[in-house]
């Protein structure tokens, strides 16, 4: 059956508060991070630019990339990242992970997380394939 994309919304956000839940009751706390992302905003990820104000003037400053590609699941809200914490401390080290990602996995076998790459490891997100 072809899910139209508000129905791989709906599965994905379900899904979502599962893992959510989950994570509470497993001793983490989260808040939240990104879910949708413009195209505009995805470009400017893709070419490693950030906009700041200086003042009353606009820049742009170029950085390392923070998106290895123009396709992210964010444009269709299909995913989202999480600032993860566990005792008041962020997680950032992939092992902190793991069981997190194990369990979103464990939802649906669209769900797919940064873990799964070996970066971006507080993304999650349900592919369409």
């Amino acid at each position: 059956m072809v899910q139209s994309l508000r129905e791989k919304q709906s599965s994905f956000l379900f899904d979502m508060s599962r893992l959510i839940i989950w994570c509470f009751e497993n001793g983490y706390e989260l808040t939240g991070g990104e879910l949708l992302r413009t195209k505009e905003q995805q470009t400017l990820y893709f070419e490693g630019l950030t906009i700041i104000k200086v003042n009353s003037n606009i820049k742009l400053v170029k950085h390392d990339r923070l998106s290895k590609t123009m396709f992210s699941k964010h444009l269709k809200k299909l995913a989202i990242d999480l600032n993860v914490f566990r005792d008041g401390k962020l997680l950032s080290k992939k092992e902190d992970f793991k069981p997190i990602a194990d369990y979103w996995r464990s939802l649906d076998k669209m769900n797919e997380s940064g873990y799964d790459w070996g970066w971006d490891f507080s993304h999650f997100q349900r592919n369409e394939k």
